[in-house]
């Protein structure tokens, strides 16, 4: 990976890793102190537990994952609660400081059965196939063309009968005003006009756009078909950034051919 949207992650890893993960103001490093750092992780622990019962609820209720994979688990806020619920866990996150930071949170509460390692479009790092392989609020942040193409490689890694939960955004709201897209447009392909506007709101001239992108559901549908993962469920979520709302669905799927061949 060696495009901005890359560089902006490791700014954001290196200058306010919580809250290039969750964008809320007491989450961020002016703000950040060890009650809004445990609040930060409970979210994630909140969160492990709502997707494995959805998993459950949806493929198998006795579902236990063995080996799983977080994708963009940035300081581990997903990663280290799925640790205690799977047998191992490896994140891969592209920021070099934000694998960093999840290595000491690892460590700092006793979670020995995770591993972290730098991704990359065709995740060259990974090796092996994995029983569960999750994604949230992440693909959102990758340009959609080297979004598709991990989203297949992820695919790819599951296990025969493994299940896989991958978040995009699909949409953004109706309410959206259309000068503001084309604001974000403009920003994502002028960085001079992303520092002029920090400049104003008061923040450093070099602080990247978080970029937001609308993913093709076709396309990861044929994926996902074409992979032989036929029972596949979906949740949609809405995440605001800004203030502004952006329609997302998780993708929840089981490799295990159908016959989707039959009439009716």
């Amino acid at each position: 990976m060696s495009t901005r949207t890359d560089e902006a992650w490791e700014y954001f890893g290196r200058n306010d890793p919580y809250f290039g993960v969750l964008t809320q103001d007491r989450f961020s490093a002016t703000n950040l102190n060890e009650d809004a750092k445990a609040e930060f992780f409970a979210t994630g622990a909140a969160y492990v537990r709502s997707i494995l019962t959805v998993v459950r609820e949806e493929f198998d209720p006795a579902y236990q994952p063995g080996r799983a994979l977080d994708f963009g688990c940035g300081v581990g806020r997903l990663a280290l609660p799925l640790a205690r619920v799977c047998g191992s866990v490896l994140g891969v996150d592209i920021s070099e400081s934000m694998l960093a930071e999840a290595a000491i949170n690892a460590k700092e509460q006793n979670v020995e059965n995770v591993t972290f390692v730098k991704g990359d479009d065709s995740l060259s790092r990974v090796s092996g196939t994995f029983d569960f392989i999750h994604s949230f609020i992440v693909f959102q942040h990758i340009p959609p063309q080297r979004g598709t193409a991990i989203f297949q490689r992820l695919v790819n890694l599951l296990n025969q009968d493994g299940i896989g939960v991958l978040h995009v955004t699909y949409s953004f709201a109706r309410s959206r005003p259309s000068w503001r897209k084309v604001m974000d447009a403009v920003k994502q392909s002028l960085p001079f006009a992303v520092g002029i506007q920090n400049v104003i709101k008061g923040n450093s001239f070099r602080e990247p756009v978080m970029q937001m992108n609308e993913y093709d559901i076709n396309e990861l549908l044929r994926i996902l078909q074409e992979a032989d993962c036929h029972d596949v469920h979906l949740r949609f979520s809405e995440t605001s950034v800004q203030g502004h709302p952006f329609y997302g669905v998780s993708l929840c799927f089981r490799k295990r051919a159908l016959d989707v061949r039959k009439h009716a």
